[in-house]
């Protein structure tokens, strides 16, 4: 028996569409979602429409489906009492994003359970979630400050000395066997923990406990830009993890997104990810460098207003900065 694990794609349908070929290639019997479906690129009715046509599938929330509801009712308060804001401000994406998704999607995504026990088989009980379970989250719901937990950190020492793939599992299972994640392994009752968001595609053992997290489909941050998802396969003499990166076609996915509303009322952050998805990592440090420093220069206090740490005219020039140096 073979099991696909795909996690957080971001609305991304080309590399869903090239990863679900494979999978069936591969002779894959079931599938996992692990949430983060929409947001980012222009097909979230397309991705949902996809799940929910799946056969075989169990699919659960990620974060950004658990906070669609209360998101969307503020986007679109904001912006009905604002609306001279729809055009420039570091928001107005998300405002597009949630008035374009059907009732039909909006009400699957909103309906879906945050995690779930699943008995792929006799000898196979898995417990699925979107956000790490395997460690402590700070306070305010940030992981460790770790390599094997925040994209963010693996990407500083991926630019500080480069390494491999294998070298990171074999982080990834010290990691997993410290005391920093067995008791909470412990407290798991199943023998295969599965889940994304952090964009970085790792499985360990922990006793007799099998990890996985299948990366990101849509937007992959492991330096590896092609669209990862994982395969567990169950055989008379145990569990065998295969990890599969797919190749799909990214230019013509950058080519229809800067032709779409989205793109006109969220430039800036497509073009960031559009960076992120020719080379696979997070390239955010960039951009938010280039909108600290106009900020210095101003004098300008930097707020945390609508989850946005800069003024419009300040996000807007570090936006052009960075188009003009990094755009495609």
């Amino acid at each position: 028996m073979r099991t696909a694990i795909i996690s957080d794609i971001h609305a991304n349908y080309p590399a869903l569409m090239k990863v679900l070929e494979d999978a069936r290639a591969e002779r894959v019997d079931n599938f996992i979602f692990l949430g983060d479906y929409f947001y980012d690129f222009p097909f979230a009715n397309e991705v949902v429409q996809v799940l929910k046509g799946m056969e075989n599938a169990h699919i659960i929330k990620g974060n950004a489906e658990r906070i669609i509801k209360d998101c969307r009712e503020k986007s679109i308060e904001f912006f009905k009492k604002n609306p001279d804001e729809i055009k420039n401000h570091p928001r107005a994406g998300w405002h597009y994003i949630f008035t374009e998704l059907t009732q039909e999607t909006y009400d699957y995504l909103n309906d879906l359970e945050n995690e779930l026990y699943i008995q792929l088989s006799p000898s196979a009980l898995v417990y699925a979630a979107h956000e790490s379970p395997v460690y402590e989250e700070s306070p305010k719901g940030r992981p460790p400050n770790h390599i094997c937990c925040k994209n963010l950190v693996f990407r500083q020492a991926m630019l500080e000395k480069p390494f491999t793939h294998e070298e990171f599992l074999v982080e990834y299972n010290k990691f997993i066997n410290s005391d920093v994640c067995i008791p909470y392994i412990k407290n798991i009752d199943a023998n295969i923990i599965v889940y994304g968001h952090n964009h970085i595609q790792s499985y360990a053992y922990c006793g007799n406990k099998l990890i996985i997290n299948p990366g990101s489909c849509g937007l992959p941050r492991d330096f590896d830009n092609k669209a990862p998802y994982t395969i567990l396969e169950e055989t008379k003499n145990g569990f065998n993890v295969i990890e599969r990166r797919v190749e799909y076609d990214i230019e013509g996915l950058i080519r229809h997104t800067k032709t779409s509303v989205l793109y006109e009322r969220n430039r800036i952050i497509s073009e960031l990810n559009f960076l992120d998805i020719r080379n696979g990592r997070n390239n955010l440090p960039i951009l938010l460098d280039i909108a600290t420093e106009i900020a210095v220069s101003k004098n300008e206090e930097i707020g945390d207003f609508f989850n946005v740490s800069f003024s419009n005219a300040t996000w807007a020039e570090a936006g052009e900065r960075f188009i003009t140096q990094y755009g495609v």
